[in-house]
């Protein structure tokens, strides 16, 4: 019996057995004595324990599998939670630190532990034995790196500078020099070298890292074996309670540019947790439905019980794992835990297994350029030609041009058509109902039929590589593209896009500063002399907001229209929602966080004027998790959209009484909503009529919500709730125009 006890009360003081995937650890308390671990895996695995070393500690940093844990009133410690080994560390001096990094396992010679001092040009490291720290000011080293490499430009301002965000890879240890203050220009990779006692060197390394504005926008930088990543992610707003994009880049080392990524198929992406742990890491995975994600949490309330991930080959964001048996717990308290598993026996027999399972279902993971000229070898390609003729001439649309390009028997069946002639043989009328578009990389444009689940994908032109859809109307797209010669610091081109006719339209430059796309939206028919281009965004003071806009369309511009004009504006009191403004009656109207109305009007005169009504109230006091304003049958509707999706509510605005009133019927009208486009159109398929489409996906579905039922569902004929469910990022509806 007491046998039993003794190993019970061991159990409860170490870690759970290992899995090849970080831990995600809660605490009970803010002394962290009680931590609960919880598995990626699965979320019904929960371990409650009480680990000795851990309490009044908090995790600064995972580095090689060991943890660093700190407290102000006794020594850091590093901690290896697969072998319980606990090395202690000299205690820390009176500073306050921001970024740590350990530059090599303990075990290997040379292992220095390395503290970056907060807004100051100060590094504090110790070797393991070492009594105490050793301080080392890089200021001098630094300046005359950047003077060397003449990384400073004229236009920058002088003013201190800084080492951040540092990084081990391939046994060099990284860092991001960055300008202390407000100036986000020319963050740069350097390489830190031979740090001891008398001081360190710095080498300037010609890669420029991404903007990090504005501030609802993060940018992580990590390792991943043996590669440099990083990994950018925005927020809708700065309560950090919903995402609005993620972008994955790894560095080339040979030409030093950053290539997005479209797939990581043998890898996942850890994002940090709390303010204190700001190391973002990733690792090795085996498993597909592990891999190819980045993983996060987003704060609110109790939400962070549930951990997201994003899919960074399908673009989407869903709940990974909802630990709902969880207690009300301390946000700050959450960590990621992750021992250093190398691939043992075990793991490499499940590896074989899956490959094998892969290889029997007809699963193929390889390259797209590795299956070029392979022909079809199915009986469709040996059909006799009349009869393929004759099939390819009841096709419509890009279903025709999808038969084309099957094989080569097809291809020379089938002649070449234009988009525009392919309409003309559209019979379905519900081929005209809106599609959701988006880039499915920097080099495609992906449609969606959202009732059918067809996809069809066309080739972008080469001065939109790149880009992301900032908007849509009458069948264009606005698309804002880094300029390449401006890449770090954020800067875009914008365009107009008719992806059904292949036009572009450019618009003036903007060179002043990042879009950051929190309400932007234009008045008409880019084609139209009278379209003007709106972008709403807060700037980085409390009550200030700038009103950027664009006339300039496809012309010479003379001086007058060779950029964006732009108005700031004080309001306090109003706050952008990530979504489009609506074109009304010769103004902008958006709706704001707390779903007050404002409006823009922009006058012949320049005297432009924005104003927040008094009237009508918000229609919801609480709970709500996004909103929406949309013109239909001429009138304005807003939607409401609770957390995790419990509700939908829509309103019609009475404007005699400027009062919104509750709509439970939409009749045969049909509401696309998204970020970056809402409006409604008329049903031209009978079951499509009353319903609101959302850019949300079910397995393979896509996901509406019905006002007839109050609830969501699929295509499929399934209900949804918020944990089956995905969201598409940086997309919208678009209605195919050929004229």
């Amino acid at each position: 019996m007491k046998k039993k006890s003794a190993a019970k009360y061991e159990e409860q003081h170490r870690p759970p057995p290992p899995e090849p995937y970080p831990w995600l650890v809660y605490s009970t308390d803010k002394h962290n004595r009680r931590q609960i671990f919880c598995s990626i895996s699965n979320p019904n695995e929960t371990y409650i324990r009480k680990i000795p070393e851990l309490q009044n500690r908090q995790l600064w940093a995972n580095c090689h599998g060991w943890c660093l844990y700190c407290h102000r009133d006794s020594c850091p410690i590093l901690w290896n939670p697969v072998t319980m080994e606990e090395i202690k560390l000299p205690s820390m001096p009176q500073a306050d630190i921001g970024d740590c990094i350990l530059t090599s396992p303990p075990s290997e010679p040379g292992c220095k532990l390395v503290l970056f001092v907060v807004r100051m040009p100060y590094i504090l490291y110790c070797e393991l034995g070492d009594e105490e720290w050793t301080e080392l000011c890089y200021y001098d080293e630094l300046k005359r790196t950047i003077d060397l490499a003449r990384i400073l430009e004229e236009s920058m301002p002088t003013m201190p500078n800084l080492l951040i965000s540092p990084v081990c890879c391939d046994g060099n240890l990284y860092a991001v020099w960055s300008p202390l203050g407000d100036c986000d220009h020319g963050r740069r990779l350097v390489k830190i070298h031979d740090i001891q006692r008398d001081g360190l060197k710095i080498e300037p390394l010609n890669v420029f890292l991404r903007s990090a504005r504005p501030t609802t926008k993060q940018v992580h930088l990590m390792e991943s074996c043996g590669d440099l990543f990083i990994v950018e992610i925005q927020y809708k707003d700065e309560s950090f309670t919903g995402v609005l994009a993620i972008g994955i880049y790894r560095l080339n080392f040979s030409n030093k540019e950053w290539v997005q990524v479209e797939t990581a198929k043998d890898r996942a992406f850890f994002l940090p947790l709390n303010t204190l742990e700001r190391q973002a890491f990733s690792i090795h995975v085996i498993n597909p439905d592990v891999a190819n994600r980045v993983y996060f949490t987003l704060y609110g309330d109790d939400t962070y019980k549930k951990l997201y991930s994003y899919n960074i080959e399908d673009g989407t964001v869903s709940i990974s794992s909802p630990f709902l048996n969880l207690p009300r717990l301390q946000r700050s308290c959450l960590v990621w835990i992750m021992p250093l598993l190398r691939l043992t026996n075990t793991l490499k027999e499940d590896e074989h297994k899956n490959n094998t399972e892969e290889q029997e279902s007809g699963k193929v993971y390889g390259r797209e350029n590795d299956l070029k000229g392979v022909e079809s070898t199915n009986d469709l390609a040996a059909l006799h030609l009349d009869m393929v003729k004759l099939i390819a001439e009841r096709l419509i649309s890009v279903d025709y041009l999808h038969f084309r390009a099957t094989c080569k028997v097809f291809n020379s069946a089938a002649p070449p058509i234009q988009w525009r002639i392919a309409m003309e043989k559209v019979e379905n009328p519900s081929l005209l109902s809106p599609w959701l578009v988006f880039f499915e990389n920097e080099s495609v444009c992906a449609f969606i039929d959202p009732k059918h689940g067809d996809k069809y994908i066309i080739n972008l032109p080469q001065v939109l590589k790149g880009g992301i859809i900032c908007g849509s109307k009458d069948g264009w797209l606005l698309v804002a593209v880094a300029e390449k010669s401006h890449f770090f610091l954020g800067e875009n081109l914008t365009f107009f896009f008719n992806p059904f006719t292949q036009a572009i339209l450019p618009l003036a430059e903007n060179m002043d500063r990042a879009l950051d796309f929190s309400c932007i939206g234009f008045s008409s028919s880019p084609p139209s002399s009278e379209c003007v281009v709106v972008n709403l965004s807060k700037r980085e003071s409390d009550a200030k907001f700038v009103v950027e806009y664009s006339s300039s369309l496809g012309q010479d511009l003379d001086v007058d229209l060779d950029h964006w004009h732009e108005n700031e504006f004080n309001d306090a009191d109003f706050s952008f929602n990530n979504n489009s403004p609506i074109f009304y009656r010769g103004a902008f109207y958006c709706l704001g966080q707390k779903g007050n109305l404002g409006i823009l009007k922009l006058n012949d005169d320049g005297e432009n004027t924005w104003e927040v009504l008094a009237k009508p109230k918000s229609p919801c006091m609480g709970g709500c998790d996004q909103n929406y304003l949309v013109e239909c049958d001429g009138e304005l509707f807003s939607v409401f959209v609770g957390n995790m999706r419990k509700w939908v509510q829509v309103f019609k605005l009475n404007e005699s009484k400027m009062t919104w009133i509750r709509v439970e019927n939409l009749g045969n009208h049909m509401l696309y909503l998204s970020c970056s486009s809402s409006f409604s159109v008329m049903a031209k398929t009978p079951g499509m009529e009353n319903k609101i489409y959302f850019p949300i996906f079910c397995g393979q579905s896509m996901v509406f919500y019905s006002l007839k039922t109050k609830k969501f569902h699929s295509f499929e004929g399934k209900d949804v709730d918020f944990y089956s469910s995905r969201e598409k990022l940086r997309c919208g509806w678009i209605e195919p125009r050929w004229c």
